[in-house]
């Protein structure tokens, strides 16, 4: 009998072992139906786009919604739907709708302390519309976040009891129009003070293409201590590769984190897997999408999200922002410096003209930035051709012979700029420069110069560029007998701020 016991037993030992890979076969296989279920439909030539202010936008949007409400997840103060109106120059200008919808759920944390704190997670639901005929149906951007998000929430949901801080769920409209759903949500969120309670604000923003892009990338980790950590472990951890960047970088595309790190200085994450689909094209279709890759990063965010949540890695922020994101500028910068255009010489009071040569300089640019007002003070080496008439021949010669010798020299331009901003997008300003020529005959040539410039410009997160022009004031001659000579240079300057 003990022996027909155990054989039982065994047997059932057995079964049940073969049945759990199975079983999660099954419920991993379920979750990517799902994923393919979601985009074919939110990808579909029938939303036609999901234009902000569209009927396929608002299809989406009660998708969407219905998802989250079958899911179990909780409205947001009162309403899962969130209308704002922009004002009537920006509808006019960009929007054609006159309300923005977002999306916003949450899942409460249960500790009695860590609860009244927020990890947003975030993910915009609208695209491009119809152009030109064609339908750009942004199967990767974004219905893939789109789809993620709802699928990550289903499973913070499924582990909510586990949850010490406040998970809110963000579906964001108008973001291809320029990030208006998040800026909106934002404006909420600080007029009923929540904005102070957010720890962290993740974009989930094209995911869909993992395989193609070989890494899951997350920009942003040094907003918070010890995240790359957290991010790197669980990463290995779970046999996804992952790459992070310290900030985001890209002066030419933002994603909806930017409202928050800009306006409450949260600690921010942009994901994505790149800008390897068609990017804003008519082909970024729901059948090119790596849904098996779309997988891997829902179970991966929502897994790192839920140590986050239930405080079983530390979520503090590091007080560092990305320069694109700054509400106003560092009182230090320093970087390197690339002035490029002509150069010429001027003659005062005399029938000569200046005829133009190449101007370049190279160094160092630093700046001191107190609230709108900036004071420059750079470094360069200074190469210009100067094409120079024969002074000392006969008037023929002065008006037919030019010399276009290469002339070195250190030039030190101090400046004060003034930006309306307080980031520094537009500037402009003016100074006075002394400039050091090295291969005069010092017989002859001043060599000690001193000019005035005037600048104006404008910033671009690290990359700064401006057009200056300098004028010398000193002349070149030591002996006042020979024509009133002086430099004249009008530049393109590029700086990169550190």
């Amino acid at each position: 009998m003990k022996k027909a016991t155990r054989a039982i037993v065994a047997a059932f030992t057995i079964a049940l072992l073969l049945t759990i890979p199975a079983k999660q076969t099954q419920a991993q296989d379920s979750r990517i139906e799902r994923l393919r279920s979601h985009l074919y439909y939110l990808a579909s030539d029938s939303l036609q786009g999901r234009l902000a202010g569209s009927e396929g936008a608002a299809l989406a949007r009660t998708y969407i919604l219905n998802n989250y409400k079958e899911i179990g997840l909780l409205p947001y103060q009162g309403s899962f739907i969130h209308k704002s109106t922009p004002n009537q120059s920006i509808r006019s200008a960009i929007l054609k709708s006159d309300t923005i919808f977002n999306i916003v759920a949450v899942i409460p944390g249960n500790d009695p302390v860590l609860k009244n704190e927020y990890i947003v997670l975030g993910a915009h639901y609208d695209h491009l519309g119809v152009k030109g005929g064609q339908i750009y149906n942004g199967a990767d951007d974004n219905a893939s976040g789109s789809s993620a998000l709802i699928e990550i929430a289903r499973q913070l949901y499924a582990h909510r009891n586990e949850l010490k801080r406040t998970v809110i769920i963000a579906a964001f409209d108008a973001e291809e129009e320029g990030l208006f759903g998040s800026n909106a949500l934002v404006n909420e969120m600080q007029e009923n003070s929540d904005i102070n309670r957010v720890k962290l604000m993740m974009s989930i923003d094209m995911v869909g293409w993992l395989r193609a892009n070989e890494a899951l990338e997350l920009s942003g980790v040094s907003s918070l201590k010890d995240a790359r950590k957290t991010i790197m472990q669980l990463a290995e951890t779970q046999g996804i590769r992952v790459k992070t960047a310290p900030f985001e970088e890209s002066i030419f595309t933002a994603t909806d984190t930017e409202p928050f790190a800009k306006i409450g200085q949260v600690p921010t994450l942009a994901v994505t897997t790149g800008l390897k689909s068609p990017y804003h094209k008519p082909e970024d279709d729901a059948n090119l999408i790596d849904y098996d890759g779309m997988d891997k990063v829902c179970e991966y965010l929502s897994s790192l999200t839920l140590l986050w949540a239930s405080n079983q890695a530390p979520l503090v922020a590091s007080g560092r922002v990305a320069p694109k994101h700054r509400e106003k500028l560092p009182l230090f910068e320093i970087g390197p410096s690339v002035n490029v255009g002509y150069a010429s010489l001027r003659y005062p009071g005399s029938a000569l003209k200046g005829k133009d040569g190449v101007g370049l300089n190279v160094g160092i640019n630093s700046r001191i930035n107190i609230n709108k007002i900036s004071l420059r003070v750079a470094g360069y080496f200074n190469y210009a051709v100067l094409p120079t008439p024969n002074l000392f021949g006969t008037v023929y010669d002065v008006f037919s012979d030019r010399d276009e010798k290469g002339q070195k020299s250190i030039l030190a331009p101090v400046s004060i700029l003034y930006s309306p901003f307080p980031n520094g997008e537009f500037f402009l300003g003016g100074g006075v420069n002394y400039k050091l020529l090295l291969d005069m005959d010092k017989s002859v040539y001043n060599t000690n110069l001193w000019g005035w410039h005037w600048e104006l410009g404008f910033r671009m997160s690290r990359i700064e560029m401006s057009f200056i022009e300098i004028f010398q004031i000193t002349p070149y001659f030591i002996n006042s007998t020979m024509p009133t000579v002086k430099s004249r240079q009008f530049l393109l300057n590029i700086n990169y701020m550190l």
